[in-house]
């Protein structure tokens, strides 16, 4: 009886396929998101902020990781052709006209922010869309979003967040030289309708909650963001960082472009004299994180 010769069958992984293949493969990566948290109590470790002056940003709570891991990092370190290839795509995608889709939820209760990045594929200088999506939970008081005159109690903690990712980076906190500068194509704002599912009213005892009014409430959130976000757009604030904003509703898109405006010395002055920062913080002293870690070490004692 003869015996049969068997050749075993060729091995395939990610690295025997075409490098056109490999590069679809890669992209599909860094473009798949996560899921955000269900609800604030659920956003698991935070601390709220960094800084010489925390009680302007005392509303914002940080994940305890300051560094939010990139979705490019897993594949890196798989070995050293990966590593090389993904470092390749994402310098051929930060320099041409196409870039990376980045996302961030916000969570926004009374006013206090829970930022969770959602979408965020690499190191890299180019977004094409910064899609945050803002949800609101616990209802919406009187003067959280304004109606009082004045900007509504929310809007100075987004407006601090929104110069800590300029000018600090993904991690919004001031942790050393940030050496890139963001530029995103587009930013666009979603606010989920229904997120605001009652008002309460003078009385303590009435609670409106019929569909007309969760309708005029989240119109009203609407409207009030867009006119903030175009204020400060036009004062010159996102000159040179952002070419347009995009405000999404289940009923309508609004597009304001970015005007050639640069932001004055003057402009900057008036608004810190009404807590509103734009700038570089000073650099972090750990003080938070280091409370936080401290705790969670013992809870785990």
């Amino acid at each position: 009886m003869s015996s049969v010769q068997i050749t075993p069958a060729a091995t395939h992984n990610l690295l025997t396929l075409p490098r056109e293949i490999r590069d679809e493969i890669y992209l599909i990566v860094l473009q798949s998101s996560s899921e955000p948290p269900e609800t604030p109590q659920n956003a698991g470790p935070r601390f709220a902020g960094f800084g010489s002056e925390p009680e302007r940003q005392k509303s914002v709570f940080y994940p305890t990781d300051v560094y939010p891991r990139y979705a490019c990092q897993s594949l890196q370190a798989c070995n050293h052709q990966t590593n090389t290839e993904l470092r390749e795509i994402l310098a051929r995608l930060d320099t041409s006209k196409q870039g990376l889709d980045f996302k961030l939820d916000l969570m926004i209760q009374g006013c206090d922010i829970w930022p969770t990045w959602t979408l965020f594929p690499g190191p890299i200088s180019h977004i094409r869309n910064l899609e945050v999506e803002v949800r609101i939970f616990g209802g919406c008081r009187g003067g959280q979003f304004g109606g009082d005159g004045g900007p509504g109690e929310i809007f100075r903690p987004l407006f601090h967040l929104l110069s800590s990712l300029f000018h600090h980076g993904p991690q919004f906190v001031n942790k050393g030289h940030f050496e890139r500068q963001l530029h995103v194509d587009t930013i666009v704002f979603t606010i989920c309708d229904g997120e605001v599912l009652e008002e309460q009213l003078s009385d303590d005892s009435m609670k409106v909650k019929c569909r007309p009014c969760v309708f005029s409430i989240s119109h009203r959130i609407v409207q009030s963001v867009w006119l903030k976000l175009r204020l400060i757009t036009s004062r010159g604030t996102l000159f040179g960082r952002v070419s347009k904003l995009k405000l999404n509703t289940d009923k309508e898109v609004k597009v304001f472009p970015v005007p050639d405006r640069r932001l004055t010395p003057e402009t900057v002055d008036y608004w810190e004299g009404y807590g509103y920062h734009w700038g570089i913080e000073p650099p972090s002293d750990d003080e938070g994180l280091g409370q936080e870690q401290d705790r969670q070490q013992q809870m785990r004692a």
